[in-house]
């Protein structure tokens, strides 16, 4: 493929959705005539509706059903993930375009890694497993890093919270991010997310440069 997918990942309320606006616009006047494609998960669509309102639920009681409950919602972030590639990312990198994801599978490793500790044996690189076979590697991450407790101020003033935004579980995400960055040093890029949102954005995309420029 032609094209190159960024992805951008972190915890809830570390900036990176805010940043992906800023990143788009500042590559597409470094990019020449490449498409840039700006994407998310959860997606727009079935699965991701889906996915919306099962986030929005409070969060799971410990119960005999539990561990369904975890597996089913794994499935479903892999099901939107595969419509994702299928739909946007796939066409779109054929095309010669720049996509930029906010969140992609590794969200999907860091967040149900947490979930379904105790329910499988080293749950990241289980889920890995499962999307390697199909899934699109990302030529580079960006890895937007915000103490978890900050990360919850940032978040307070939110219409709506969801399951995942509680203080424990974060901080257990953020430490799944830190050791799936650790493994792939090449891929991933560390973003210091306390800096003001322009500040964030030209980090990010002086990072991207040498690869798109």
């Amino acid at each position: 493929m032609s094209g190159y997918l960024i992805t951008l990942e972190g915890i809830d309320g570390s900036g990176k959705s805010t940043a992906a606006e800023h990143i788009s616009r500042l590559l597409r006047e470094s990019a020449g005539e490449r498409r840039i494609v700006l994407t998310a998960e959860p997606t727009t669509g079935e699965a991701g509706r889906i996915l919306r309102d099962e986030m929005a639920r409070s969060p799971d009681e410990d119960t005999a059903a539990t561990a369904a409950r975890r597996m089913e919602e794994l499935f479903l972030f892999m099901a939107d993930h595969a419509d994702h590639l299928a739909r946007t990312v796939m066409p779109s990198l054929e095309e010669g375009a720049i996509v930029i994801s906010d969140r992609y599978s590794d969200s999907t490793a860091a967040y149900q890694g947490v979930t379904l500790g105790g329910v499988v044996t080293d749950p990241i690189s289980w889920i890995q497993n499962i999307f390697r076979p199909w899934d699109i590697i990302p030529d580079k991450t960006l890895l937007f890093l915000l103490d978890p407790e900050e990360a919850l101020k940032r978040m307070r003033s939110r219409p709506g919270r969801d399951k995942f935004e509680r203080l424990e579980f974060l901080r257990a995400v953020d430490g799944n991010f830190r050791r799936m960055a650790s493994m792939e040093p090449d891929r991933f890029v560390l973003i210091d997310a306390t800096q003001d949102e322009r500040s964030v954005a030209a980090e990010a995309t002086t990072a991207l440069l040498d690869l798109v420029g």
